[in-house]
């Protein structure tokens, strides 16, 4: 019987890996999610924004319904910006970062701050005066 490790398992093979994609993907999704909340903001600021935010959605079923179930409305075109932004950048990111290596336990910290964040970018009584400080800075409020 042989015991020296000749052998590789399929587990084990010679070739590295990276944690670039895996940071790719996660970074990307913070993105798609940074997308939905700011184009919620934005949509809520003047009817103007609300129609063009809805303008990207108005391809998917049910975004101008007046059925039974009624419309989504601007929240599909919510989701199509948050879609794109998370696709493209993810490609992007995977294609520079595919052979990089990051420090995980950094980036798990940053991805958990920055998930708190986004939240509490939804919570209203929280972050309407930052977005309505931020829209007069524009001339929206």
């Amino acid at each position: 019987m042989n015991t020296d490790k000749q052998s590789s398992t399929p587990l084990e093979t010679d070739t590295p890996t990276y944690s670039g994609p895996v940071i790719a993907a996660t970074l990307s999704a913070l993105l798609g999610m940074l997308t939905l909340v700011v184009t919620h903001h934005i949509s809520r600021l003047t009817k103007g924004l609300d129609k063009l935010i809805h303008s990207y959605g108005y391809w998917m079923p049910g975004s101008t319904g007046t059925g039974p179930d009624g419309s989504i409305g601007n929240y599909s075109g919510k989701e199509t910006l948050a879609v794109f932004v998370w696709l493209a950048t993810w490609l992007i990111f995977h294609y520079l970062w595919r052979k990089q290596d990051f420090s995980l336990r950094a980036f798990v910290a940053f991805f958990l701050g920055a998930l708190a964040f986004l939240m509490l970018g939804l919570f209203h009584p929280l972050i309407d005066p930052v977005v309505l400080f931020i829209a007069g800075l524009f001339g929206y409020a």
